[in-house]
């Protein structure tokens, strides 16, 4: 079976939602019909609007711009999709003590987990470090990434209704683990925090939304958070295309999928990444079929607002992607030069 439609797939690094009981109440015109069940019972459900946390998962304009573009394309029964990360924590909530603000975590889950589905037959594997070789077999050159620490990617499915519409957007939020063989040796002897430490690793993904990046490992911890959700997104995008077609040849066709800001910006090196190392595509068909299927929009020319990686960071976190981001500089050098 071949799929007809083409799907949105909206990659952004936060989803400013807000309560997720008053805007499906609202959207699915129950409202005023819930406010009276509730007020026959002694309830007030401006009360209960007040006990769910906001859905910690955005911080300003961009996340606002996010839900709005999927609340929108709900509305218009446009098939779309969205991806991000479950951040357990959020940015921070604030609090006034002695006449000092303290930032205190915002524990959102608290509440807001009960609007999650977990998907237990979706997770993909997201490798970090280690070391990548080349050789060559049949004629081509085959890619392996060894010695890697491997993150499990979970997803949890959150629904966003449409207003005044049957149609539902699926924003997917991805919680990482750690993959690696429980360390049973250092546990029996006492040593807890190595035994843990590839989950305590793993976990640091999802904390927290923009941890602060003013030291390397908070560099890297960011690095590590968008390319997470870049790679089990994309991941994810391609298995299912292939459950409706025959090959990834029509994926252009069938997937517009836009990374919202420079946040997934590695969409583009990992999507090369996937179709290359992972389906076999030469250089040119994969570089042809990337940039007919990514969309991006820039909400900034500030050059404070653009984040800047040291290539060493990558060499480090991202070997494979290194690689890659040098021959996709390359390509983009070559064909856009006015010399060319």
């Amino acid at each position: 079976m071949q799929s007809k439609y083409k799907r949105v797939y909206y990659l952004c690094m936060e989803f400013l939602l807000g309560r997720s009981l008053k805007n499906n109440l609202y959207n699915l015109g129950l409202e005023d019909s819930a406010r009276e069940a509730l007020g026959k019972m002694g309830f007030k459900l401006d009360r209960l609007y007040e006990l769910e946390s906001d859905a910690g998962l955005g911080n300003g304009g961009l996340g606002r711009l996010a839900a709005c573009f999927m609340d929108s394309l709900a509305s218009l029964n446009y098939p779309a999709m969205g991806f991000s990360i479950r951040y357990e924590y959020g940015l921070f909530r604030q609090k006034i003590v002695e006449c000092q603000q303290v930032e205190l975590p915002d524990m959102w889950l608290n509440s807001g987990e009960v609007w999650q589905m977990p998907r237990s037959d979706k997770n993909f594997q997201i490798k970090f470090g280690g070391r990548v070789i080349e050789h060559w077999e049949n004629g081509r050159c085959r890619i392996e990434h060894v010695d890697a620490d491997v993150i499990e990617a979970l997803p949890y499915d959150m629904m966003i209704s449409g207003g005044d519409s049957d149609g539902v957007s699926v924003l997917r939020l991805w919680s990482a683990s750690g993959r690696s063989d429980f360390d049973m040796k250092s546990f029996t002897q006492g040593d807890y925090v190595s035994a843990m430490r590839a989950d305590n690793k793993a976990e640091l993904i999802n904390k927290v939304l923009y941890p602060s990046d003013d030291h390397e490992q908070g560099k890297q911890l960011r690095l590590s958070q968008q390319y997470f959700m870049v790679s089990a997104s994309l991941q994810n995008i391609l298995k299912d295309h292939l459950k409706n077609n025959a090959s990834l040849d029509n994926l252009p066709d069938l997937a517009a999928i836009h990374i919202n800001d420079t946040h997934p910006a590695l969409a583009v090196p990992e999507l090369m990444r996937l179709l290359v190392d992972e389906h076999g595509y030469d250089w040119d068909t994969a570089w042809d079929m990337t940039t007919r299927t990514i969309a991006y929009t820039n909400h900034t020319v500030m050059a404070e607002a653009l984040e800047k990686w040291h290539e060493s960071l990558f060499k480090l976190l991202l070997p494979r992607i290194r690689s890659e981001e040098r021959r996709v500089g390359k390509e983009c050098r070559s064909r856009w030069s006015p010399y060319h």
